[in-house]
């Protein structure tokens, strides 16, 4: 939209990538997969690590070489996250089921052997011939690093409730003014480290109400979950003049919706294929998210003809029944889709499903996760029934959590003329029956996109 202006549009990643990314560009590709015991011996981890002490200051056992592998990979990600040059003990992770157990002296020497070997991996991802995964956040840390200058008067920082630490560190060292634009109540990427940097930069505050996207009626219906996220009353939103409805969509209407909206990968696979079984041309938004689609299906299709994969969310059962009985628990409650699909069609037609899909300007129907659709906007968008009512526990209501509740507004404003909240049509009766949201307690931080 900026073609043929002075304005630049880039994203921080691009910006990097030029310098600091391609030379790694062959890295960045498909890479042969590592075995847990090939990274072990990049990171020159040999043995186990025994927490039991002469001291007594530790604890009867001991972590295996792929568990000190996983300590490592997230505290290299963490560090990626921060302006920190090198890797410290301070920067090293522990989980939580551990850390507490341990006394100070045994926390401190385990913590400085996990950085020792996160040292090693973060010196792999330096090197053009390194092994371990490479991904973008690497590149974005060394730019970063850098203290890059770059060349412009004005600059309009878009997505700030949801910004990368290190972004936002850039543009605090800029000379040049520097515009921040977001909303707190959208803001979903916490799971992965991103941080509101709505209050780092200072300055006037302006509320931007009227939307150009959507009409009243999608207004009102997103001034609900706004009021809901305890928004102020300056906060709430004008729909311009275009027509706009909010209604489920009738059975035999022919209306096809323009996008799917679900809130996990496992409901996404099931959009998709049913989609398909009724001859709807359908794309998938994000190439990245169409490979991680992929990756899950054929994860199951080698989890039931070989008995095993390394998929992350499939690499810890050993058959496929018992994934099905884990999809039968509250636990596994997001998988439960996906299974019952594989088990109805079969996992090799899951995985022809995804491969069939076309290009998302070609589709007819779009089926995205709502982390994905956040920034992008459908004439018409059904919202999936995979957004689930919080439980009653003993008789009593459970709040729904924030970040679920900021999913579901980010989903319920994707609408430009027609939303169909079909899976999010429990939450006015739960509202009414007394139901509150209520920001996260302590395992936040742990919180993935769902699967």
């Amino acid at each position: 939209r900026f073609a043929g202006t002075p304005v630049t549009a880039r994203t921080m990643h691009s910006l990097a990538y030029a310098e600091y990314g391609a030379p790694m560009r062959h890295r960045l590709g498909k890479q042969p997969p590592l075995k847990p015991t090939e990274k072990a011996q990049i990171l020159g981890i040999n043995d186990k690590y025994v927490l039991t002490s002469a001291d007594g200051d530790g604890l009867p056992g001991a972590l295996s070489r792929q568990q000190l592998v996983s300590y490592a990979t997230k505290t290299v990600m963490d560090f990626m996250r921060t302006m920190d040059p090198v890797v410290t003990a301070d920067h090293a992770y522990l989980p939580p089921t551990i850390e507490p157990k341990l006394k100070a002296a045994a926390a401190a020497r385990l913590r400085t052997t996990i950085a020792e070997f996160a040292q090693k991996y973060w010196k792999d991802l330096q090197n053009p011939s390194g092994r371990m995964k490479y991904t973008p956040e690497a590149y974005l840390k060394c730019w970063a690093l850098s203290a890059p200058v770059l060349p412009f008067d004005y600059i309009l920082f878009d997505e700030a409730q949801d910004a990368d630490g290190l972004i936002t560190a850039v543009l605090l060292a800029q000379d040049a003014q520097v515009i921040a634009v977001g909303d707190r109540r959208q803001q979903i990427y916490e799971w992965r480290g991103a941080v509101n940097a709505m209050d780092a930069f200072g300055g006037e505050r302006t509320m931007l109400r009227r939307s150009f996207r959507f009409g009243p009626a999608i207004a009102e219906y997103a001034n609900m979950w706004l009021e809901a996220l305890g928004a102020p009353d300056d906060m709430r939103l004008v729909g311009s003049d275009k027509l706009a409805t909010v209604r489920r969509r009738t059975p035999g209407s022919g209306r096809q919706p323009d996008a799917v909206l679900t809130r996990t990968n496992a409901a996404a696979i099931e959009e998709i294929v049913t989609a398909q079984e009724q001859g709807v041309d359908t794309g998938i938004a994000g190439e990245k998210k169409s490979q991680e689609l992929r990756s899950l299906a054929q994860a199951a299709l080698d989890l039931k003809q070989r008995g095993w994969t390394s998929h992350p969310e499939l690499s810890v059962f050993n058959t496929w029944a018992d994934v099905r009985a884990h999809a039968d628990s509250d636990d596994g409650a997001d998988m439960k889709p996906l299974v019952d699909l594989v088990d109805r069609v079969g996992a090799d037609q899951v995985v022809a499903a995804i491969d069939a899909c076309v290009p998302v300007d070609q589709a007819r129907t779009t089926v995205s996760t709502a982390h994905v659709a956040k920034g992008l906007e459908w004439a018409q968008v059904h919202i999936a029934e995979d957004f689930r009512e919080p439980p009653r526990k003993k008789g009593i209501q459970q709040p729904m959590r924030a970040e679920e509740a900021r999913l579901a507004y980010v989903a319920a404003t994707r609408a430009k003329r027609f939303l169909d909240p079909r899976g999010l049509e429990w939450f006015p009766r739960f509202l009414e029956a007394g139901g509150t949201v209520a920001e996260p307690s302590a395992g936040y931080a742990e919180m993935k996109e769902a699967s």
